[in-house]
């Protein structure tokens, strides 16, 4: 089942549509039937029971899932409904509302087999039950109305969800950017610290054992004060070849890449959810492919949580022991379903991590769907 997700003006203008319908066929109802006839308060139940519909399936958030599609064809039997209490066929506006609707819970062919259903109705009610001649006419004009909202809600979902795949990838294209940037200064770092190391390095140790070798030539010359400032070059090199392999081995150290950095970019600009990230102090990313994998399953969970929950939050926690990386990914949507059914996107994480040698794990606790990875660190 597709997602509804109407914009506010979108939900606004239904809203208006149903009222303006609805004021004036209570209106009519009572001043043509009078409060003590049944019909005028069999309106007012259809049309608060159509808002009521309206209401839960426009919502933006998930709430009720099983009910929406019971209720839009509660819906559509409610506006079905009215047409028998009132001779006028401008409350078919009802169904053009609910025609609406209809695209974001069926698919497109779908929508077009049931379009004539939803036009039926006002034809068959007003020509047998009105005794309207005028009625098909009538009816195939309200089709045309019918297909038009449902083409112009098509539009507007597909739409919607290539820009939500445009921004996905160009998130996705900006995090890996950052690791691809991290990744090169880590490489140019590494060089620089071995071309100190094999080239600096070399040339101190041969230096002291240069000034080594003299120092024990003058001692045997005899020549004192000489052999007292070559012991003293000979200390200083010593001294500059230790400082070059410590600076050597801090450059090696402070080498892992910023995954914290690539992993905010995942989320920047986004509504929802807000990353709540915690990585523990100890640990340390040197490799460009674990990062990368970690990376694209903190991906794949937030689109999950954007396309499947309305968690305001996603909760991401990074940590290292003895097995290597674990990563925790949680939401905080109330869990409804009682499986888990894995789509594309959990089984290539799986496949992902398996090809690692790692392992995941997804679960429902009381916050609501939780990712749990085990990654090895790489040989």
């Amino acid at each position: 089942m597709k997602i509804i997700s109407f914009f506010n003006i979108e939900r606004a203008s239904a809203s208006v549509t149903w009222l303006f319908v609805s004021c004036s066929a209570l209106y009519y109802a009572f001043a043509k039937y009078g409060a003590s006839s049944h019909r005028p308060w069999l309106i007012v139940a259809v049309v608060v029971g159509i808002a009521a519909c309206l209401s839960v399936i426009t919502r933006r958030d998930m709430t009720l899932p099983k009910w929406r599609i019971p209720l839009l064809i509660a819906m559509y039997l409610l506006a079905v409904g009215g047409l028998f209490l009132l001779p006028y066929s401008y409350l078919a506006i009802f169904l053009v509302i609910w025609s609406a609707l209809l695209p974001y819970y069926a698919g497109w062919g779908t929508c077009l087999v049931v379009s004539v259903f939803a036009a039926l109705p006002l034809g068959v009610i007003h020509t047998f039950y009105w005794q309207d001649p005028h009625a098909w006419l009538t009816a195939a004009l309200f089709w045309t109305f019918n297909l038009f909202a449902m083409m112009m809600s098509n539009v507007a979902i597909k739409e919607k969800s290539a820009r939500e795949k445009s921004e996905a990838l160009n998130r996705q294209l900006t995090s890996t950017q950052q690791l691809i940037h991290q990744a090169g200064r880590q490489d140019e770092r590494l060089r620089i610290a071995r071309n100190i190391h094999d080239v600096l390095g070399h040339h101190l140790t041969a230096l002291t054992i240069h000034l080594q070798v003299a120092s024990h030539k003058a001692n045997a010359a005899g020549q004192d004060e000489v052999k007292a400032h070559v012991d003293q070059c000979h200390s200083l090199a010593k001294l500059l070849l230790s400082d070059v392999r410590e600076a050597v081995s801090d450059i090696r150290e402070n080498a892992p890449l910023d995954w914290q950095q690539a992993v905010r970019a995942l989320f920047k600009d986004l509504p929802r959810p807000s990353l709540q990230l915690s990585i523990a102090d100890n640990v340390s990313i040197e490799d460009v492919s674990t990062a990368d994998i970690l990376l694209r399953c903190v991906q794949e969970s937030l689109t999950n949580t954007i396309k499947h929950t309305q968690s305001a939050h996603l909760y991401v926690t990074l940590e290292k022991n003895q097995e290597g990386y674990s990563l925790t990914l949680q939401d905080e949507q109330v869990p409804t379903a009682k499986t888990i059914q894995l789509g594309n996107g959990l089984t290539g994480m799986s496949e992902r991590i398996e090809e690692a040698g790692g392992s995941v794990k997804f679960s429902f606790n009381k916050h609501g769907f939780s990712t749990h990875i085990l990654l090895p660190e790489p040989l």
